[in-house]
């Protein structure tokens, strides 16, 4: 199912990038969506910033991010015995797996151009989208441990947990301590928006290795308890 989520994933934001209608954070002239330019949630609002009518890319945009929320969510909590010898560490990595799941999803429904503070930041957007990066990041580490230590699972895979926890680690660091904000500084959105970008690409990718590593895995697991 991960493998499928992925392609829909990607197939849906394509199709909401084309047919978003333009502009940016500190270009309203902007005609439609530039990959270097716009973040992945101006695909999710329900007006552009030149308040033009985004219904088409934000129901199309959102859906993917529930639906990944809703495999995600499957795919952690079906596999929560997986780790017989790991019980509390995979119960930890389960429930961050489900609020990460719930946080997909939550972005999905709060729009970043609504709920806005008095700051003008999108108070309960970014609530969720920083949830996602901060549990999937303990479940990186989780899973990681877990799959050193379990004979027959491919460490390769948990490399890739591994990778994810220091870009997001990093992405944090530059864009928290190194970044202005773009509203105020305009030459950094282009930084802003292409590390985002990477971290999001490395997050679905992460876990769809993981579930191909997943699958071997409980192909030889089954095996052995047959034999």
């Amino acid at each position: 199912m991960p493998s499928y989520t992925v392609v829909a994933f990607i197939i849906l934001n394509v199709i909401s990038m084309y047919f978003y209608p333009g502009s940016n954070l500190n270009d309203l002239n902007q005609v439609g969506y530039r990959f270097s330019h716009n973040f992945f949630s101006d695909l999710g609002m329900t007006v552009t910033y030149s308040n033009v009518n985004n219904m088409i890319s934000c129901i199309l945009f959102n859906f993917s991010l529930c639906l990944v929320g809703f495999t995600f969510g499957m795919l952690f909590f079906s596999n929560r015995n997986l780790f017989p010898n790991f019980y509390y560490t995979s119960i930890f990595a389960t429930i961050f797996g489900i609020v990460g799941a719930i946080s997909f999803v939550g972005v999905a429904f709060t729009p970043s151009n609504l709920f806005i503070d008095s700051n003008g930041d999108p108070w309960l957007h970014v609530f969720f989208a920083h949830w996602i990066f901060r549990s999937i990041s303990i479940i990186s580490v989780l899973y990681s441990i877990m799959i050193f230590k379990t004979k027959n699972f491919d460490n390769k895979f948990a490399y890739g947990f591994i990778v994810f926890g220091l870009m997001v680690f990093a992405y944090v660091f530059y864009s928290e301590f190194y970044l202005e904000d773009p509203r105020t500084s305009p030459e950094f959105l282009v930084n802003h928006v292409l590390s985002q970008k990477m971290v999001v690409i490395w997050l679905v990718l992460s876990i769809y290795f993981y579930s191909i590593g997943l699958g071997k895995y409980l192909v030889n697991y089954n095996l052995n308890q047959n034999d």
